[in-house]
C-alpha cells in the first residue's frame, strides 16, 4: 500500500483530500492541531485510522510529532500534502506582531518542517511534495497582509525545494486556488462583521471603508468559490500524474495569475480599485 502524509487533515480541504485518497486505496497519515481537533476529524472521517496530533504553531514540536508519525509505518511514502493553514484579518498598521508570527509558523514553518522530516523518505521513492498555496501568494490584498505574507513565503520556499530536491526526482508542486468554500472562509466573513461592529472610532475612520468594501466584494464573489473537493481532485491529479508541474492555479485564480504575469503594479492596484470602488485612493500616489 502507498502511504501519504497529509499535514492538516482537519480543515475543509484536508478532509476532502483524506476522503478522496482513502477511497483510492492510499494509507493516509493525517495530522490535526490538537486532541480535540483529531477527535472531531476522526469522527468525520471514520476510515482515517492513522490520525495524529502535530501542533504546527510550535514548529519544533510539530516536527517531532511528524517524525514519530512517519516512523510508525513501513509502507513506502509517496507523497506529502501540506494543507494546514490559518488566516487573520486586519490592516497591517494595527495587526499584532504575535499574530503574524503564528500565521507564519503554521503556514510556512509548518510546511518546511514537513519537508525536512519527509525528505529522507521521499528520496527513496522519488515521491512528491504538494502544498496548498493561494493566488494571494502572488497578489496582495487589503486586510489580508499576514496571510499574503505567509503565502508569498511559501512560494519562495517551494521554488528552492524544487531545485534542491529535484536531483533525486522528488517533485514539489503548489496548488494555487482562488477562494474555497471552507469553514476558514466562513470565519473570515464572520470576522468582517465582528470587526465592523467592534472597531473604535479612529480605526473606523481610517479603515472602515476597507471593511465595508471587502465585505461587499466577498459576498458578491461567493458564486465563484471552489469546493474543497475541487482542490482535493487537483491534489490527487498532482500525486498521480506522470509529470507534475510546479504550479496549478485553480478557479478564478487562473485568469488573475495570468494577468499578474504581465500587469504592472499600478495596473494591479487599479484592479483592486475596481473591486473596491468605494475606496477611491486605494493604491494611488501623489
Amino acid at each position: 500500500m502507498k502511504r501519504v502524509l497529509l499535514v492538516g487533515a482537519s480543515g475543509g480541504v484536508g478532509q476532502a483530500v483524506a476522503k478522496r485518497l482513502l477511497n483510492s486505496g492510499y494509507e493516509v497519515w493525517g495530522s490535526a492541531h490538537d486532541a480535540l481537533d483529531l477527535e472531531r476529524t476522526q469522527r468525520d472521517i471514520p476510515d482515517l485510522r492513522h490520525g495524529f496530533v502535530a501542533d504546527l504553531s510550535s514548529p519544533d514540536n510539530g516536527r517531532a510529532q511528524l517524525e514519530v508519525a512517519l516512523s510508525r509505518s513501513k509502507a513506502p511514502l509517496v507523497g506529502v500534502i501540506g494543507c494546514a493553514g490559518i488566516s487573520s484579518l486586519g490592516p497591517l498598521e494595527t495587526a499584532p506582531l504575535d499574530v503574524l508570527r503564528r500565521v507564519m509558523e503554521v503556514n510556512v514553518l509548518g510546511n518546511l518542517a514537513a519537508y525536512q522530516v519527509a525528505m529522507p523518505y521521499l528520496r527513496e521513492t522519488a515521491g512528491r511534495f504538494i502544498f496548498l498555496g493561494s493566488f494571494l501568494g502572488k497578489v496582495g490584498s487589503p486586510l489580508m497582509g499576514h496571510y499574503v505574507a505567509s503565502k508569498y513565503a511559501l512560494e519562495g520556499l517551494a521554488d528552492v525545494m524544487r531545485l534542491e530536491a529535484g536531483q533525486w526526482d522528488v517533485s514539489v508542486s503548489l496548488i494555487e486556488p482562488g477562494g474555497i468554500k471552507t469553514s476558514m472562509l466562513a470565519s473570515f466573513n464572520e470576522s468582517l462583521d465582528t470587526r465592523l461592529q467592534s472597531m473604535g472610532e479612529e480605526e473606523r475612520r481610517h479603515y472602515g471603508p476597507y471593511y465595508d468594501q471587502y465585505k461587499q466584494f466577498s459576498t458578491s464573489s461567493e458564486s465563484e468559490l471552489l469546493t474543497p473537493d475541487d482542490a482535493a481532485c487537483a491534489v490527487q491529479h498532482v500525486l498521480e500524474t506522470e509529470y507534475p508541474k510546479p504550479r496549478y492555479p485553480l478557479g478564478n485564480a487562473v485568469g488573475l495569475l495570468e494577468q499578474r504575469k504581465t500587469a504592472s503594479d499600478e495596473e494591479m492596484d487599479a484592479f483592486w480599485r475596481g473591486l473596491m470602488p468605494g475606496i477611491s485612493k486605494l493604491g494611488t500616489f501623489g
